[in-house]
């Protein structure tokens, strides 16, 4: 039954990527600073075993694979005790496959933390909510993915082990078994090689180690009894294990992020949102920017093989794909000659869409036309002018609408997943099935600032003979908003493992960054006068 405390802290395409991808797809604890724990790597004398070896022996020490598979949800209740005083008590309760709720009762109040497949999420004293982000919710998320399946079948959710080193822990020797997910959540769980039992969790993005100790059994499986954490310049606070029940049929909605008393229509602001688009690409179209694309090769245990960055200066066209030329390759600037071939490259296209640009205007005014007759007899039907958003609407659901403040705006947060008792008939249906995540949405602009998706399942096409995405496939888009008002992206991060016509495909992860936005005509001249500049480089005269 691990656990531990957690911190609390406080389009080059159209601008539209963002929530196309909505559409198309369409803990806690305590505010502790812990002391993380001093690693001291001590050479090996012998091999290491795999971390599948260092878990299976894990899982037949504590009474099985069969017994830890047969616990589909449990609630352990502590005592919890500062020195000698006692402190309050603790309830902690795990949801399979991948749903963690820890909360401490205090004398001044209550402190709640949860995690499921969608989000991760804080309650402090003041009764106010926040929806963890980064490294902090990645790492919020594993650990309730890896504790409410007691380590079982890690594999099969697409989580990544390695055995790091042979540690010399508080209580003795350890395996360090450092367990990743490819959407970056990192965690260091420690087995004793000589109980095989786990001794220690060190999460680095939420600086909190736990030791267990006093392994005893419970219903046939062996359950720490005491946890100690660390508290920095406060003691260390102790917890005892009370009461464990098992398989009591916890329902999923003790997971979910706690729901305001205000009432809000998601469902109407998500509409006002994709009305909003047509005027913000317009905008959009205005402005060159910078956009740094950083790609790494993840191999099987979680380490990065091999990085790329390259740096972009984008300048957008009417009717037409933007023009990007290169300005650097891990961070160093082209070469005088090749900087060069790709200006004259530039300026050439440039003069191509000049010469191009009254027939990629016709040809622009077609498909507007053509998509305004599609709506028009949409409308004749009664059906919606806006599909793909109906299909989000009517088959999935928006949970514990909530108010909070991120990037210093005040927002609605909502989580989503496909509603329950949910029949996909089509492939995009049988995609949005499978998807669940998080929004930020700016009520007063009515932007999306952020959105968290990833695939809960597995997603295949033709049986998996054109496609298969595996389980964790995640995306995070992110916007920011200009002194003019107007929303550009931020950044986007891509991770995924796909299979392609059985043979191809691997992992992606990418980032994607965008920056520097000025002002931009899109045109040769203002190419030569007004291109934005990376770094230091020199201004080019005309």
């Amino acid at each position: 039954m691990p656990t531990h405390a957690t911190i609390i802290k406080k389009r080059t395409a159209a601008h539209r990527h963002g929530f196309l991808i909505l559409k198309a797809a369409v803990f806690i604890c305590v505010a502790l600073c812990s002391t993380v724990f001093a690693q001291q790597k001590s050479a090996p004398s012998r091999k290491l075993p795999s971390a599948e070896k260092v878990v299976d022996n894990y899982l037949k020490a504590i009474g099985g694979k069969k017994r830890a598979v047969a616990i589909r949800d449990a609630t352990y209740e502590f005592t919890t005790q500062v020195g000698n005083q006692s402190y309050g008590a603790a309830k902690l309760k795990l949801l399979a496959p991948a749903s963690l709720r820890f909360e401490m009762n205090f004398a001044n109040g209550e402190m709640i933390s949860g995690a499921n497949p969608r989000s991760a999420w804080v309650r402090g004293l003041d009764g106010k909510v926040r929806t963890l982000t980064g490294p902090e919710a990645a790492a919020a998320k594993l650990e309730a993915g890896l504790n409410a399946a007691h380590l079982v079948d890690f594999k099969k959710a697409n989580v990544l082990a390695r055995v790091i080193w042979l540690n010399e822990a508080p209580g003795g020797p350890a395996y360090v078994v450092e367990f990743s997910a490819r959407s970056g959540g990192r965690l260091r769980y420690m087995f004793s090689p000589t109980t095989k039992l786990l001794v220690g969790i060190e999460d680095e993005a939420r600086h909190t180690f736990t030791q267990f100790e006093d392994y005893r059994a419970e219903g046939g499986i062996l359950e720490p009894h005491v946890l100690r954490m660390n508290l920095a310049g406060a003691g260390e606070l102790k917890l005892t294990l009370v009461r464990v029940t098992y398989n009591s049929g916890l329902s999923s909605n003790i997971f979910d992020p706690p729901r305001p008393d205000e009432a809000m229509d998601v469902a109407a602001l998500l509409r006002e949102v994709s009305r909003n688009q047509d005027e913000v690409e317009k905008r959009f179209q205005e402005y060159s920017f910078l956009r740094k694309e950083t790609n790494r090769e993840i191999d099987s245990k979680g380490l990065v093989k091999k990085e790329t960055v390259k740096v972009f200066e984008v300048f957008p066209l009417p009717n037409r794909r933007p023009i990007l030329k290169l300005v650097s390759e891990n961070g160093v600037p082209l070469s005088a000659d090749r900087a060069v071939k790709e200006d004259k490259r530039v300026q050439e296209e440039f003069l191509k869409a000049e010469r191009e640009k009254e027939k990629d205007a016709q040809r622009a005014a077609e498909q507007r036309a053509e998509r305004e007759r599609q709506r028009a007899a949409k409308s004749q039907r009664g059906e919606d002018d806006d599909p793909e958003i109906s299909m989000f609407f009517r088959n999935c659901e928006f949970i514990s609408p909530r108010r909070e403040r991120f990037q210093d705006r005040e927002t609605i947060v909502f989580d989503f997943r496909a509603k329950p008792g949910f029949k996909p008939t089509t492939r995009q249906e049988n995609l949005i099935s499978k998807l669940v995540g998080v929004v930020w949405i700016d009520p007063l602009d009515k932007q999306v600032i952020r959105l968290e998706a990833r695939l809960a399942e597995g997603f295949k096409m033709a049986g998996g003979l054109l496609v298969s995405l595996r389980p964790g496939a995640a995306l995070v888009w992110e916007q920011t908003r200009l002194k003019e008002g107007i929303w550009m992206p931020r950044f986007a991060q891509i991770n995924l493992s796909v299979k392609v016509l059985l043979f191809g495909g691997g992992d992606i992860n990418q980032l994607v960054e965008w920056s520097d936005y000025k002002h931009f005509a899109s045109n040769v001249h203002d190419y030569k006068l007004d291109a934005p500049r990376a770094g230091n480089e020199p201004v080019k005269k005309p």
